[in-house]
């Protein structure tokens, strides 16, 4: 007979280096982080701009703006601009929210230098001309109609209105009437306004040296001043409607329905973010969570489900959200409702579980910061909302070594049901309306 084999237990994560870098605040206010990632010859760019206002036709204008900064300038018109970045290895994208515009961007490293040339060139020239507007302005108008049918963000949409009313977070995706009435005109005005570098922040991830690249966009962009500060959103209210029954949301044609589930968290410079990171994970943050394991596996009740600690301005939103057949939709949120009593009250997590949680925040936060994609992900949040460019490795360290017990005061804390706001958005109920 054979001597039965055993798989030994997995060895703790172990601490990573921390990468070569730069952290600078130039004369035009732009925050300049660059960090050395030598895995391949490509430098990763970030760059995050305020981007806040309270204009109802705000989020339409600022949506158009994205969409043509990289259009063409004064002396690089579109198929001039994309030559360029094409000669040197380069991309550009922009995108914006209610909070932040944020430019992505990756080039050989070679070409860093002729990339943050027309990047810089974007930032004071760009010119928006009106054949530019106006067939990115159609694209953005099927773009919102794709968006708009979507039931995961018709749900989100629901949350954060039923959460926050009429603030400006809520506009994360902007009316197509208001889209349509948007001119050159009107997105110059808003990039002369409100396209600035005080307060914002510039992250550079690669095969770089990063003192020299600072320096780089010390000189390169040095053109891009204003004395004005970037216009940041206001912070979010306190959620209404906690611990009322959950919204229900008729969306005639869907075949399944979505609950999502918001309270309010700490941010993550908290003291409490760490623990509540850990107490969230035994929630709802891995395939072994609870919330998966009942509602999925063993009631069969839901086809995903996840929970999570979303960070907005000042505030931070404890999150749980998942999908349901209809006839399964009421059940599966009751029993949400019931693992987050549970996880907060009777059944706190356990050793294993927070062990589990521990591990595998540690490793995801590990692969992620492995590569300069990620790393320049990784880095542009914290950045961006002010925090050390060591942010990162300061959250995996707390991670690594904040007490069981403090995981379970945090779940006590702010897990509890009666915290939450909840909609459900799914076909009408029969013979409604």
């Amino acid at each position: 007979m054979s001597a039965t084999r055993t798989t030994p237990p997995l060895a703790p994560p172990r601490p990573t280096a921390p990468p070569e870098s730069v952290d600078t605040l130039l004369d035009t206010g732009l925050r300049v982080v660059a960090a050395r990632r030598a895995t391949a010859p490509v430098v990763q760019l970030r760059l995050g701009v305020p981007f806040g206002g309270t204009d109802p036709r705000h989020a339409a204008v600022a949506e158009l703006l994205a969409c043509t900064l990289l259009g063409g300038t004064a002396t690089r018109p579109r198929t001039v601009l994309e030559d360029e970045l094409a000669a040197a290895g380069g991309t550009l994208k922009a995108v914006v929210g209610p909070e932040n515009l944020l430019v992505t961007g990756a080039v050989l490293a070679e070409g860093l230098p002729r990339l943050l040339t027309v990047l810089a060139d974007c930032l004071t020239g760009a010119a928006y001309p009106a054949p530019v507007v106006e067939s990115e302005r159609e694209r953005l108008l099927h773009r919102i109609g794709l968006t708009r049918s979507l039931p995961a963000r018709a749900a989100r949409a629901a949350l954060l209105h039923r959460c926050f009313g009429d603030h400006p977070a809520t506009r994360e995706t902007p009316d197509a009437a208001e889209v349509a009435g948007v001119g050159p005109a009107e997105v110059t005005a808003l990039h002369r306004d409100r396209l600035l570098p005080r307060g914002s922040a510039l992250v550079l991830v690669g095969d770089l040296d990063p003192a020299r690249s600072a320096d780089h966009a010390a000189a390169l962009l040095g053109g891009w001043s204003d004395p004005r500060p970037a216009v940041r959103m206001a912070p979010l209210p306190a959620p209404a409607h906690r611990g009322e029954p959950a919204a229900e949301v008729p969306s005639p044609g869907a075949r399944q329905c979505e609950i999502r589930l918001a309270a309010p968290a700490p941010v993550r410079s908290d003291p409490d973010h760490p623990a509540l990171y850990l107490a969230d994970q035994v929630l709802g943050g891995f395939f072994s969570a609870r919330l998966v394991q009942e509602l999925r596996e063993r009631r069969g009740w839901i086809y995903t489900g996840r929970s999570g600690v979303e960070q907005r301005t000042g505030a931070a939103l404890a999150t749980v959200e998942f999908a349901a057949a209809p006839r399964h939709a009421r059940a599966a949120l009751d029993g949400a409702l019931a693992e987050l009593a549970a996880v907060s009250g009777a059944h706190p997590p356990t050793a294993g579980e927070i062990a589990a949680a521990r591990g595998h925040a540690l490793g995801h936060h590990a692969l992620a910061r492995s590569t300069q994609k990620g790393l320049a992900d990784a880095l542009y949040g914290p950045v961006a909302a002010g925090l050390p460019a060591d942010w990162p490795d300061q959250l995996a360290a707390r991670l690594r070594a904040v007490p069981d017990e403090e995981v379970r005061e945090a779940a006590a804390r702010h897990l509890r049901p009666e915290s939450y706001t909840a909609v459900l958005l799914g076909p009408p109920e029969p013979g409604a309306g």
